[in-house]
């Protein structure tokens, strides 16, 4: 019986010292990143960027609490990477900044060599938001309907197999509604639409995420930046990993 105590004891030491390890590791990923608080407004609650914002001061941008999200370029069809990406989202995580990647997806490459240029890319670790992709009329401007949406089914089913759930669907208003729409309605829509018209989805569908301007202004970012904010009762909560 001693014996057998004393495994048991010297088991439970080795769990506590296991469970002490992992503890360490994720205590380990955190090291460096700022607590900071956020405030409910309809003003905006997120941005989007990419080498096109030049060299930010994310230190400056999260004393901007409207903030809760930012959305940083990663890649770009089948090769192409963004040059700034890798100090966007190491930096805006530091600053305790809830960040996600995303890719610029083009019909006229294979989805499968898309989504391995952006797992090349992209450290799941570093990832506080569901991945996004981003359709657009630039890159995809003759694509055929049938051919765009079958294979952008195929990019996000990709993403889900490693994410567990599909990615943000990110897309400009006439070009969504004139190839996308309704067959991706239920996804998680990110809609850019300008100059005040509330978007409206064909097919009754309703968008969660509305860019309604590209020419934001935020403290730390030169130039214009596009502002999002979340629409139709979607929160903080729906895009978070």
């Amino acid at each position: 019986m001693k014996r057998r105590v004393k495994s048991h004891s010297f088991e439970a030491l080795l769990a506590l010292v296991a469970v002490g390890a992992i503890a360490l590791v994720y205590h380990k990923v955190d090291v460096g990143r700022k607590q900071r608080s956020t405030v409910a407004s309809n003003k905006y609650n997120g941005i989007d960027v990419s080498k096109h914002q030049g060299k930010i001061n994310w230190e400056r941008v999260a004393q901007d609490q409207k903030i809760q999200f930012v959305y940083v370029k990663a890649t770009e069809g089948a090769s192409l990477v963004d040059k700034t990406y890798r100090r966007n989202i190491t930096e805006a995580r530091k600053q305790g900044l809830l960040v996600g990647s995303y890719h610029f997806f083009t019909s006229y490459k294979s989805p499968e060599e898309q989504y391995r240029n952006f797992k090349r890319q992209v450290k799941k670790g570093e990832q506080d938001l569901l991945p996004m992709v981003d359709v657009e009329e630039a890159g995809n401007k003759y694509a055929k309907r049938e051919v765009l949406q079958q294979r952008l089914w195929t990019f996000m089913n990709l993403v889900k197999a490693d994410y567990g759930k599909y990615p943000v669907l990110y897309s400009q208003y006439k070009f969504y509604n004139d190839l996308l729409a309704p067959d991706f309605n239920k996804c998680i829509i990110f809609i850019a639409r300008y100059g005040g018209n509330v978007p409206a989805l064909r097919g009754g569908g309703k968008y969660n995420i509305w860019q309604f301007t590209e020419r934001g202004k935020v403290d730390g970012i030169k130039g214009y930046v596009d502002l999002d904010r979340f629409e139709n009762g979607t929160s903080i909560n729906d895009i978070t990993l």
